[in-house]
């Protein structure tokens, strides 16, 4: 089970720690606050289902549009 160097201070639930190549100890991809897996390369460390489910929330019904695809 992959965690961060710093677990538990890393603020991350136990088991949702990015993950890390064991060899050159670089970030491979991030997770979302609700466990998912990002891309190390989007441009938000939130999911698209977070994203949107905090737009319903908000009371936006609009796409935000490209920016958010990943």
């Amino acid at each position: 089970m992959a965690r961060c160097e710093d677990f538990p201070c890393c603020g991350h639930e136990d088991g949702c720690c990015p993950d890390y190549d064991e060899e050159t100890g670089q970030q491979l991809n991030m997770k979302c606050t609700c466990g998912a897996t990002v891309p190390i390369d989007s441009k938000y460390s939130i999911c698209i289902g977070c994203i949107q489910r905090m737009m319903r929330e908000d009371g936006e019904d609009q796409y935000w549009g490209e920016e958010y695809d990943q």
